[in-house]
């Protein structure tokens, strides 16, 4: 009797040890684990350039008018996965830009339209894939001062789609000249706008930019889209306008009041007549165009007249 006493004592004591045992090696492991989630290395950091030509801290500007930020970040112990760009006005925020990215160091420069609202807060943001960040930011006021400027008209503007071979598909809108693929090729940095029949996605007479996501198939050839070095940006908003709001735009406060950056496209698509888009050109001249004709296809045209900031 006394010896199944001390068995059953010796097995309570053995599975007692055990519990302890796997208790502890449990806790250490959740440990480990914990420590590995929570540890972050050092977050990214974010500067603006402070050159004579940026704007860096509060500062006023005139409605209308553009400034000009430089941003520079570096990573802190991993690469910046995420670039960011933030407005707050009127009780509310928006992203001017959000970009993803892989990479040690962002430089970024960015050209910004001062709108109508009096305070303008700018939040310049910067992440890593664990989640770390940096940010500045600063107050941009309107001038008191400011007044709306004039605003010049384009009466006609014909473009050819991509096989359209008497008419070209590029326009240099400061010069009002319209190009082919060879000759847009040639002066690279002055092709603001550009269309052509997109029948590939469906999105039919497309006014566009040379930056956009446009089909390779579209333009080809030596001199095409593909092998350009200047690639200029200019932006859409499609908008509820008639030819009468078209008409009356006497200055250009109705184009800074419509154009919203964050909203903006890169392509006006499926265009008819009457449509009205307000753009933003890669050199930040604001300007609309309504469409008067269209023939759709690869070797159509569209006709648009033009009101625009001049330059």
């Amino acid at each position: 009797m006394n010896s199944l006493c001390t068995l059953l004592h010796n097995l309570l004591k053995r599975k007692s040890f055990l519990v302890t045992f796997f208790i502890v090696l449990l806790i250490i492991v959740f440990g480990i684990f914990s420590c590995k989630k929570e540890y972050k290395g050092s977050p990214p950091t974010i500067q603006l350039r402070t050159d004579s030509s940026y704007i860096y801290k509060n500062d006023t500007v005139y409605i209308g008018k553009t400034f000009n930020v430089g941003i520079i970040a570096k990573k802190g112990s991993i690469n910046i996965t995420n670039f960011i760009i933030e407005v707050s006005n009127n009780n509310s925020t928006s992203r001017y830009l959000d970009t993803g990215l892989n990479a040690a160091s962002l430089v970024e420069n960015e050209t910004i339209i001062k709108g109508l609202s009096p305070k303008d807060t700018w939040t310049f943001i910067v992440r890593d894939k664990d989640g770390s960040s940096a940010s500045i930011s600063f107050n941009i006021y309107a001038n008191p001062n400011s007044t709306f400027g004039p605003v010049i008209t384009i009466p006609s503007i014909v473009m050819g789609a991509q096989n359209n071979t008497s008419i070209g598909s590029f326009l240099d809108i400061k010069n009002v000249i319209v190009y082919n693929l060879q000759q847009a090729f040639n002066v690279q940095d002055s092709i603001q706008i550009l269309y052509y029949y997109d029948s590939i996605q469906g999105n039919a007479n497309t006014i566009a930019s040379p930056n956009a996501n446009i089909d390779p198939s579209v333009f080809t050839g030596t001199y095409a889209l593909a092998n350009w070095t200047i690639k200029n940006d200019t932006r859409y908003i499609q908008t509820s306008f008639t030819d009468a709001d078209f008409v009356n735009c006497n200055n250009d406060s109705l184009l800074i009041a419509t154009f919203n950056e964050p909203l903006s496209k890169r392509k006006a698509k499926n265009l008819a007549v009457g449509n009205i888009y307000v753009f933003e050109t890669g050199d930040g001249k604001l300007g609309m165009f309504e469409v008067m004709n269209v023939v759709g296809s690869e070797s159509g045209t569209i006709e648009i007249k033009v009101k625009m900031q001049p330059y």
